[in-house]
């Protein structure tokens, strides 16, 4: 046997090695992303105007609607563990604290479009809970295969989620990687300069504020955060600066950088987010609350995240490279 096909044996044997160590690491950090317990009123802060919005969505569920539609995705998946289920129905009502506040909101996950299927098929409690919740339906729209959401849809979920919601490792995990997608410059001019009607018919839910002072907040509240923050991205980029990375991961702290970077600089947007979330991990900040273990890997696709209904790398994840990028939406309506 010739030293070459020797050598070529032994690299082939150490590529294995790497391929099941790298297949161990990834089942060791799905498992650990689903440690703990998810904080209440889905961890909005207690000074957030959405902290209501969370507190009477949670209270609109009652446990015995969670442990039925649990029972029924036990039984497709009889595998899920109770730490899973855990975090797939926080993130779920995540989703419909967003719902109810923006006009539409893609779903980019498997699993947990998989328990909003199995909630809906108790239809009378379903209505009961978005009556109570924010007084409208939060309508599903099935998925169709080979479809996707806009790329600056994605932008827009993760710029929403990350002025709500603090961050956890079951958060990238579930819903794929995050800050990976640019909103476009033209979007955040026209945003910056809409009025509050503009908004409304554009991007949030007018007919739920008129039936919720609290979510009518958080919309006031948002617009007016978008719009400090491409303010603040236009004077740092005449200053040639960057914002300030802060001393804590805190919520809306990603999601305004994520302004700054598509605006200044949007072809090389990947790259700049790619080093702001790399910063946060190793500053001591981001710790188990960083956005999880996504990064973009080799070829600048986004690894990490659930297997969910199509799609491509740059929206959604999928345990070992592949993504969800279902057209699911929901919005309330009368």
């Amino acid at each position: 046997m010739t030293s070459a096909i020797i050598a070529g044996i032994i690299v082939a044997a150490l590529g294995v090695c790497g391929a099941v160590a790298a297949a161990r690491r990834n089942a060791a950090d799905g498992k650990s992303a689903f440690r703990g317990r998810p904080p209440e009123a889905l961890g909005v802060p207690s000074d957030h105007p959405a902290r209501t919005v969370a507190e009477r969505l949670e209270a609109s569920l009652g446990g015995d609607f969670e442990s039925r539609v649990k029972e029924r995705v036990v039984r497709s998946r009889p595998g899920l563990k109770d730490g899973e289920w855990d975090w797939i129905w926080f993130e779920l009502k995540r989703f419909f604290l967003m719902s109810g506040i923006a006009r539409s909101v893609p779903m980019y996950s498997g699993r947990i479009d998989e328990a909003w299927h199995e909630m809906l098929m108790f239809t009378r409690e379903y209505e009961q809970f978005c009556q109570n919740f924010c007084g409208a339906m939060i309508h599903h729209a099935p998925h169709t295969a080979g479809t996707e959401p806009d790329r600056s849809e994605r932008a827009w979920f993760d710029w929403i989620y990350g002025e709500l919601f603090p961050p956890s490792p079951a958060s990238a995990r579930l819903w794929g990687p995050f800050f990976r997608t640019a909103l476009r410059p033209e979007l955040i001019g026209r945003l910056e300069a809409a009025d509050r009607t503009e908004w409304l018919a554009e991007r949030f839910r007018g007919d739920t504020a008129a039936r919720h002072e609290d979510i009518a907040a958080v919309i006031d509240y948002l617009i007016g955060r978008f719009k400090e923050q491409a303010a603040a991205a236009r004077r740092n980029a005449e200053r040639r600066s960057e914002p300030a990375s802060g001393d804590a991961w805190t919520v809306g702290a990603m999601s305004g950088f994520l302004v700054y970077a598509s605006l200044v600089d949007y072809d090389g947007f990947q790259e700049r987010m790619n080093e702001r979330l790399h910063d946060r991990r190793n500053d001591g900040t981001g710790g188990c609350g960083s956005w999880s273990g996504p990064v973009v890997g080799e070829g600048g696709k986004a690894h990490g995240g659930d297997k969910g209904a199509g799609g491509n790398g740059d929206h959604g994840g999928g345990d070992g490279g592949s993504s969800c990028g279902s057209s699911c939406g929901s919005g309330c309506s009368s």
